[in-house]
């Protein structure tokens, strides 16, 4: 048997605090002598306080630890991931802040009840006149919905404030004439340059992220695909399949994807150009969660010069706000 102060010595923790975990029904020791209240502990409170002191480190809070379950794991997992979620979400909007030059450009948030809801692109034109005399251009412009939320909340590329559909932080004024928005949307680099983007409205209701976000069925069962098992560079980023040369890059700008590892029990560790690693799985036909959680990436093979790389799909905001595929990784298999 330990005493509590030998005890407390083990992990470096005042025999106060070991107390306060006994009373908070943490751990409770093997024998308290009824006579003169010494406590005395044996291996299965050293097994207690380890596990204590190892939940805490992970952040666990003392509410948590004693109703730990290994299958609660799981919760607490979903929840660090959609900490991390938000705190990206924050970081890109501390860079939008940089890049407009400080908080006091940003722009101020003014209601517009009239805006929220979602809306559905129906054409595009040069005019809102044109618009009307059903003169409308053959442009094939990304944006084909808006969810247009509660003070101005930004998802995707997309915020707003009275007047203006703000789009990768560029200001688009808007008009709303009925139940029809015209946005117009400026060029990239000239604001001379501009069309109007014609939106009908669906309905008003107060969305959030979560009613309209993309979220494939990832409960797949495993199916092994011997061809897989390897490690790969990601050596290129196309549009479709038809842009990839091997001897000519498309993608000039850092790929997000470096290496990948698939193992023959369905494991895949994904390692990022910030030094980041994901474990994730796949099954045959798909990697799971390459990018972005809730996506079913496919991939296929294809032969260049009797060299075989492996295509896969990128899921990225693009899908999941948008419903787009902006393109395909390339990764070529280096044993």
């Amino acid at each position: 048997m330990i005493k509590i102060g030998d005890f407390s010595k083990m992990f470096n923790v005042s025999i106060n605090k070991v107390r306060f975990y006994e009373e908070k029904g943490l751990i409770t020791p093997a024998y308290i002598d009824r006579y003169t209240g010494y406590r005395y502990f044996n291996e299965d409170n050293v097994k207690q306080m380890s596990k204590i002191l190892f939940l805490k480190t992970l952040g666990l809070s003392l509410d948590e630890i004693k109703s730990y379950s290994d299958s609660s794991i799981n919760d607490k997992i979903k929840e660090y991931e959609n900490k991390i979620l938000k705190l990206k979400e924050n970081i890109k909007e501390l860079n939008l802040i940089n890049k407009r030059g400080g908080i006091d450009n940003m722009t101020t948030f003014i209601n517009d009840d009239r805006v929220i809801g979602k809306w559905r692109l129906i054409g595009i034109s040069s005019t809102k006149e044109d618009y009307y005399n059903n003169k409308l251009l053959d442009d094939d412009f990304s944006i084909k919905e808006l969810y247009l939320m509660e003070n101005g909340k930004r998802y995707w590329v997309i915020a707003w404030t009275k007047s203006y559909i703000i789009i990768n932080g560029k200001k688009n004024p808007y008009e709303i004439e009925n139940d029809l928005m015209f946005v117009k949307v400026y060029g990239i680099f000239d604001d001379s340059e501009y069309k109007y983007a014609i939106y009908k409205k669906v309905d008003s209701k107060k969305y959030s992220i979560e009613d309209f976000i993309v979220k494939d069925d990832v409960n797949k069962n495993f199916v092994l695909d011997d061809n897989l098992t390897g490690n790969y560079i990601c050596i290129d980023r196309v549009d479709n399949e038809d842009q990839f040369n091997p001897n000519n890059k498309h993608w000039k700008d850092e790929l997000w994807v470096d290496k990948m590892s698939v193992y023959k029990d369905g494991n895949v560790l994904m390692s990022y150009v910030d030094n980041s690693v994901k474990k994730t799985r796949y099954t045959k036909g798909y990697i799971i969660n390459m990018i972005v959680d809730d996506t079913l990436c496919k991939y296929f093979y294809k032969t260049y010069n009797d060299k075989t790389y492996l295509f896969v799909e990128l899921k990225n905001g693009d899908y999941i706000y948008a419903k787009q595929i902006p393109g395909y990784y390339v990764f070529e298999k280096v044993d």
